[in-house]
């Protein structure tokens, strides 16, 4: 026996509104955040790097905006419930922070690390006074070190922007060079001019007036003193002129000849004078010369006492080997011999 059950339309509709109160309307927890509904975001910005605070960095958020302060912290509030919010991070030395979120509870916390910005410093090192480029000079940054190439060049990759850098170049033959700058874009470009620590021209000319009083003394013991004047990588020229100078026992050779061609001289003449004469000096920088000049040589033969007067036009060149220059060429451009 079946049994029929009629319901007026306010008892369905009674029944439709507990069904719906009980029930939901079905969308459960995928129901979007009520955007009428605000909370806070806060945080702490640091540098990925160093884990330091980054202060100062601009936070933005839905048209708000903040600054983090000196521990790197910011808050924003009053940021309208969402989804796919945008936060955005800027600091000049940082590249730039970005990262979507949701927005559904009254405070959220997003910590941000920053990534320096990297850039290159590089530049030339020359001397002051000549202007010429200085190789195999100490550039230091940032704990880091390298040395000039020989066009007195170099460079520094990937050094982070940052508040103050110190760059310092340091040579044993000038005074030290430093400066402070700040690095805020991709290539930096630093020259530094060195002021040398001593004169060369006045070292150069104390060098001749040692090398000319050590022969004209005809004194053996100083023959060591003599060959200490030239570079163990001494070579004289093999051009005529030259050669002919070699043959007359002036010129030595090589560095072992110059001993055994000292011996020779002292040995054949038995006064001598020894002048170095019109010198043009050609300073690279401060360890490195040459010099152009007239050497004139005035002699008494030991055995016949003859009288011999010897003009040569030479090119000398020089390097400076720790502390003391060096004779490392010897080349005679012109040679003229009277009796």
């Amino acid at each position: 026996m079946q049994m029929q059950i009629f319901l007026s339309k306010h008892q369905l509709f009674f029944i439709l509104l507990i069904v719906i109160l009980v029930f939901g309307c079905g969308e459960g927890e995928d129901k979007p955040p009520d955007s009428t509904l605000i909370g806070s975001v806060s945080g702490t910005v640091i540098d990925a790097e160093t884990k330091n605070p980054v202060p100062g960095a601009i936070v933005k958020i839905s048209g708000s905006e903040t600054t983090t302060a000196a521990d790197g912290s910011y808050i924003l509030n009053d940021i309208p419930y969402g989804e796919n919010l945008d936060i955005t991070i800027q600091e000049p030395n940082f590249e730039t922070h970005t990262l979507k979120f949701s927005l559904n509870k009254e405070n959220l916390i997003l910590n941000a690390e920053l990534s320096r910005l990297k850039g290159t410093v590089s530049g030339t090192v020359t001397d002051a006074k000549t202007e010429n480029p200085i190789p195999g000079v100490v550039v230091k940054l940032l704990g880091l070190e390298v040395k000039t190439e020989a066009d007195g060049g170099f460079t520094f990759q990937d050094v982070s922007y940052s508040a103050e850098q110190t760059l310092t170049v340091q040579d044993p033959d000038y005074q030290e060079y430093t400066h402070t700058f700040k690095l805020e874009k991709a290539r930096l470009v630093i020259n530094a001019a060195l002021t040398p620590l001593k004169d060369p021209e006045v070292e150069l000319n104390a060098f001749l007036e040692k090398f000319s009083d050590l022969i004209e003394s005809l004194d053996s013991d100083n023959l060591p003193k003599i060959q200490a004047l030239f570079s163990e990588t001494y070579v004289a020229s093999d051009d005529p002129v030259t050669t002919i100078g070699i043959v007359a026992g002036v010129v030595a050779p090589s560095y072992e000849d110059v001993i055994p061609t000292f011996i020779s001289v002292f040995d054949k003449y038995s006064w001598l004078q020894f002048s170095f004469k019109d010198r043009v000096m050609d300073i690279t920088h401060a360890r490195k010369a040459a010099i152009e000049l007239l050497l004139e040589v005035d002699s008494e033969n030991a055995e016949t006492g003859a009288i011999r007067h010897l003009e040569a036009k030479c090119l000398f060149e020089f390097r400076r080997e720790g502390s003391d220059w060096k004779i490392v060429y010897w080349q005679l451009l012109s040679l003229d011999v009277r009796l």
